[in-house]
């Protein structure tokens, strides 16, 4: 090959290497760096702080009660429990008796678990929600979420169609009480069988614009179903026509929606989860929008967090209340298990907004316990931390993925370095060419 042929080859590989370099470099910046933030993680926890089911529920003929979708009612926080069950002797089949769909218990704020009281009507426990038990219909009506709109409490509930397990499976959806002015729920809208807001937790927010809205996580098929997410203005909260679907964000990171259900997609980073329960609030010390739900694909409890209510949200961070099969915690007696639920207690997050405050059920011995964690916050990147169940204060947490630290600046100076390179290979190029016989 002549020199002149080389030194065009060479030219031309010079120019396409420079140019492949300089675009690998700028999506390098663009697609490699995560989007750095706020971000939460687990200090110390969870905690156990006492058992909600004590003596005071024992003194109204409750023998247990499970969930505690938490709602504020002015100065007071309601914990709103699901069916719930009596003291005496139970069914042939085992366990309590059930005595009443739903019951409910008020605390000032923060909450406190000497000072708090059951609610009652004529001298029973009180009941804000009530079931037909009609087998395909209404087997069970239970509380999902739970919001305060102009002084009346909304209750995003989930009725069951069919209790399944296994491959049968449970079916149920989603129904929308209103608080009436005698205390009574009347039912203001239903959503279909499988579909969304089976499981649903609403927060007051505003969306880019302002504009106020009621935002709202929500799952279809019973705790197999990823996580979605919704909103409706408050005024119009009792219309399922009014209410938008998230569908993704634009290049900008703002929210897209559509007005049909069927285009709702998963929220990005929760499309292969099976979220159970969901709990979803501000806390304002953290500036961070928290969700919380167990993964049953895992059987972890998860926790992610946003600076908006519509994300994109970070996480998750994973712990396990109850402990594991391998290390149970003290607080779990001989016997006890099956932990499910988890709902964050709104306006309950210590001095500094760092303590957050929840409630789990067990299964066995049907009961609702109190528990908390301590987060804390820095600059960093998306970490996941694998945290079990203490009844002391203190404990170690493991990152297992994505604990990375990248600096912007760091890599655009790279782009810029190799993008040099390149043009000064091209130029030393043309000057071989002028210097050649």
């Amino acid at each position: 090959m002549e020199k002149s042929e080389l030194y065009r080859a060479l030219g031309a590989s010079l120019r396409t290497g420079a140019i492949c370099l300089f675009v690998v470099s700028v999506l390098s910046f663009y697609v490699v760096l995560p989007v750095a933030g706020q971000q939460i993680a687990i200090e110390t926890g969870p905690t156990f702080i006492c058992n909600l089911m004590d003596h005071r529920a024992e003194a109204l003929g409750i023998g247990g009660a499970d969930l505690g979708v938490s709602v504020v009612d002015g100065s007071k926080l309601w914990l709103i429990f699901g069916d719930t069950r009596g003291t005496g002797p139970g069914p042939s089949s085992g366990g309590l008796p059930g005595i009443g769909s739903s019951s409910a218990i008020e605390s000032q704020l923060p909450f406190n678990c000497s000072s708090f009281s059951w609610l009652t009507y004529d001298g029973k426990f009180y009941q804000p929600l009530h079931s037909a038990r009609k087998a395909g219909i209404d087997e069970s009506t239970v509380p999902a979420g739970a919001i305060t709109i102009n002084g009346s409490i909304y209750i995003y509930s989930m009725q069951v169609n069919h209790w399944g397990s296994g491959s049968e499976g449970t079916h149920a959806h989603g129904v929308l009480f209103k608080e009436k002015m005698n205390g009574t729920f009347t039912e203001l809208t239903s959503w279909p069988v499988d579909k969304l807001f089976v499981n649903t937790a609403p927060v007051a927010a505003e969306l880019p614009d302002g504009t106020p809205a009621i935002f709202m996580v929500t799952t279809a098929l019973y705790r197999h179903s990823p996580v979605y997410l919704a909103h409706v203005i408050p005024s119009q909260v009792g219309d399922p026509i009014d209410y938008h679907y998230l569908t993704g964000y634009d290049k900008n990171g703002s929210p897209l929606w559509t007005t049909e259900m069927a285009g709702a997609k998963p929220l990005p980073g929760l499309e292969n989860v099976w979220a159970g329960e969901l709990s979803f609030l501000y806390d304002a010390s953290l500036n961070s929008y928290l969700l919380m739900f167990r993964d049953y694909s895992t059987s972890t409890f998860d926790l992610y967090s946003s600076n908006t209510p519509y994300g994109p949200f970070v996480g998750p961070l994973t712990f396990s209340p109850c402990g594991t099969n391998s290390s149970r915690p003290d607080w779990m007696k001989s016997g006890w298990g099956g932990c499910y639920g988890g709902y964050m207690l709104p306006g309950s997050f210590g001095a500094d907004g760092h303590d957050l405050y929840f409630d789990i059920s067990l299964w066995d011995p049907y009961t609702t316990v109190l528990m908390t964690m301590r987060l804390s916050t820095s600059l960093t990147t998306r970490t996941t931390s694998q945290i079990t169940s203490t009844s002391s204060a203190s404990i170690s947490a493991g990152t297992t993925s994505g604990d990375h630290n990248y600096d912007a600046t760091l890599v655009l100076a790279l782009s810029i370095v190799v993008l040099g390179c390149g043009i000064a290979l091209i130029t030393a190029r043309k000057c071989a060419r002028r210097k050649r016989p």
